[in-house]
């Protein structure tokens, strides 16, 4: 037998095996197999469903800004020498501030739009130094410094026992 025949029984029996098995798996599966030479492109199914057509939504009122009054927060007993200084919260030392500020909070209004639980991601994923912080009251004490709320913030402070 020659080198050419021999090559083509095998290759004949190699395109037989393929053909089988590709039809046993297809039977098997139901046609629901796909092997990585399927090409065959997916047609996503269309909602033929009419969507409720969205009531006519009112403008959303800009955010208010506030401004920093230092002599008001040093009237109420803080010792502020900038704004959005969020170690004023009772919790928040000079290392949490900065793990606040590189999550991207760095105002009191950051602060204060912040769930308590995504805090509680940030000091979690630091690590197990900060697991004794618990954030709970940090939003409400940092709207009521955004909103130049001092004394209201130092009787709630002082009504607080370790932040909570």
């Amino acid at each position: 037998m020659s080198g050419f025949t021999c090559c083509f029984w095998w290759f004949l029996l190699g395109f037989i095996l393929g053909w089988l098995l590709n039809w046993l798996l297809k039977r098997c599966c139901g046609g629901s197999c796909k092997t990585q030479h399927d090409h065959t492109p997916h047609t996503p199914q269309v909602n033929t469903v009419a969507a409720p057509v969205a009531a006519p939504v009112a403008p959303t009122p800009a955010a208010k800004v506030y401004t920093f009054d230092q002599a008001a927060a040093k009237a109420a007993g803080f010792d502020i020498r900038k704004a959005d200084d969020l170690t004023v919260v009772e919790g928040i030392g000079p290392k949490i501030n900065e793990l606040l500020n590189a999550d991207g909070i760095k105002t009191f209004a950051q602060l204060a739009a912040t769930a308590v639980p995504v805090i509680q991601t940030i000091l979690d994923k630091a690590g197990p130094r900060f697991a004794l912080a618990k954030p709970g009251t940090w939003p409400q004490q940092a709207a009521l410094a955004a909103e130049n709320r001092w004394v209201e913030l130092k009787k709630l402070q002082d009504e607080l026992k370790g932040g909570v």
